[in-house]
């Protein structure tokens, strides 16, 4: 909650921007969809004064002003606030869903990308380096993700793993150690059956890495760290699908650090795989 913090401290701001953040912090619903204009029309300032304060505030600029804070001011109270109340409505022609889609995919990207710290993936990193096994935990639409993740890390050369039944989960969370790396999934971090996972990881010593939204879920205190995803829980907000950008994101992002950090490596261990699969289409031996 860096940029809320910094918007409270009034000695920072002069009578003119102070004007503009106590309107921002009494109305948050309305800086997620007004503009610079219509901000200072409402504060009786100008358009001007707007974007000097968000640059004073750290940022590049209004929009990346306002994915910020509508994403920490969803995060203090997200019962009451939401960025993408309804972003598809029955009104919505074709064309305005390929634009809305797109839009809020950038968004989700941008939120989560904005939170991220980048000394905490590098360790996450260099955890999932050390470990002996990458265990995933997920269910329903999100153990898609776990299955996309395995691909993309076992391509760069990192053992990992994913599991959907009960049976298999809990079996590998009692056979896990301290040499066994966790990564839980959960939209919600309320999740009982994932609960119940990071317990017995938790007793078993295992690092855990949560990727959920809120900070405050039950999920958070049972796991070692926590990476903020964009996500929105009501279904028809579109949070499932906005949740899922997020996680691909950071699936992706971790990916190409891993390969920015062992490239030849990689590369090689790449060419060996195509031979084995018969990379080219008429090799006899190809097996897709």
């Amino acid at each position: 909650m860096r940029l809320l913090k910094i918007m409270q401290e009034n000695e920072r701001f002069s009578q003119t921007e102070q004007a503009i953040v106590q309107y921002m912090l009494e109305h948050p619903k309305e800086v997620a969809e007004l503009t610079t204009r219509e901000i200072a029309a409402k504060t009786y300032t100008s358009p001007a004064a707007v974007f000097r304060l968000t640059q004073k505030l750290g940022l590049k600029g209004y929009n990346e002003f306002r994915i910020k804070f509508t994403s920490e001011i969803s995060r203090v109270n997200p019962e009451s606030f939401s960025i993408r109340h309804r972003p598809v409505t029955q009104k919505d022609k074709p064309e305005d869903v390929v634009r809305k889609i797109a839009a809020l995919e950038v968004e989700a990207i941008e939120e989560t990308k904005n939170e991220f710290d980048i000394g905490q993936l590098e360790a996450i990193l260099t955890r999932m380096e050390k470990a002996e096994v990458i265990d995933i935990y997920a269910y329903d639409q999100n153990y898609a993700l776990a299955q996309m993740a395995v691909y993309n890390f076992m391509q760069a050369k990192l053992p990992v793993v994913a599991y959907n039944s009960m049976n298999s989960q809990i079996s590998s969370a009692l056979l896990a150690d301290k040499k066994h790396l966790a990564i839980i999934i959960s939209r919600s971090g309320e999740n009982r059956r994932l609960i119940r996972l990071a317990e017995i990881l938790k007793r078993r010593g295992v690092h855990t890495v949560l990727l959920t939204v809120s900070p405050h879920s039950p999920l958070v205190n049972l796991c070692s760290e926590y990476v903020y995803i964009a996500n929105t829980t009501n279904f028809l907000d579109l949070g499932g699908m906005l949740f899922s950008v997020g996680v691909r994101y950071f699936i992706d992002t971790i990916f190409a650090m891993r390969l920015a950090r062992r490239y030849d490596e990689i590369e090689s261990f790449t060419d060996q795989f195509d031979d084995a699969c018969g990379s080219q289409y008429d090799d006899k031996r190809r097996i897709w």
